[in-house]
């Protein structure tokens, strides 16, 4: 049922799945949660390779403090950037525990999340057009937690991730320009 049809106490009260059940099902099948009451949804192109500039932007996690707005670190764990593995990081003052679910080089991130009982989805989704020059990037995210949606509108999510890909942007063409010189 999507989130507009659903009555404003069932939205506030909202906390969806277990975090297990999150990260099982949904982020591993490449789904968020429809459901949940902070829905964002975006996507940019990227003037640089999806499967060499913008996939090492993402996939090094600790480089994300020179480049993604508000994080001031990151630190995967001990096995690296793997499925099933745990990552932290800070973003804008919160920490914030991750655990990616699925890893596929070149082509998409997603992990899911917890922040002061709630609970996330997070989901890159890169793909190339016109010979590998254009990297078409989405960038989804659901977040459920009773009354969410009070401090974390979807609008406000969606202008976050949108700083995410603006700037994911910015630092992957820089890069593109300057290997091609």
């Amino acid at each position: 049922m999507p989130v507009a049809s659903r009555s404003l106490p069932g939205r506030l009260l909202y906390s969806g799945p277990p975090r297990t059940t999150l990260h099982e099902h949904y982020a591993k099948g490449g789904l968020i949660d429809e459901r949940a009451p902070v829905v964002a949804p975006c996507d940019v192109p990227i003037a640089a390779p999806a499967k060499k500039t913008v996939w090492h932007l993402l996939h090094d996690l600790p480089a994300w403090k020179s480049w993604v707005p508000g994080v001031t670190s990151v630190h995967p764990g001990a096995r690296g950037v793997v499925p099933d593995e745990e990552f932290r990081r800070e973003l804008n003052g919160m920490s914030i525990l991750s655990t990616l679910a699925v890893v596929e080089p070149g082509r998409g991130l997603r992990w899911t999340g917890t922040l002061l009982g709630t609970r996330a989805v997070h989901r890159f989704k890169l793909t190339e057009e016109q010979g590998g020059r254009i990297a078409p990037v989405v960038s989804e995210e659901s977040v459920g937690g009773p009354l969410i949606a009070l401090c974390l509108p979807s609008d406000k999510l969606r202008a976050v991730l949108r700083q995410w890909l603006d700037a994911l942007r910015t630092t992957a063409e820089a890069a593109h320009t300057q290997a091609a010189r």
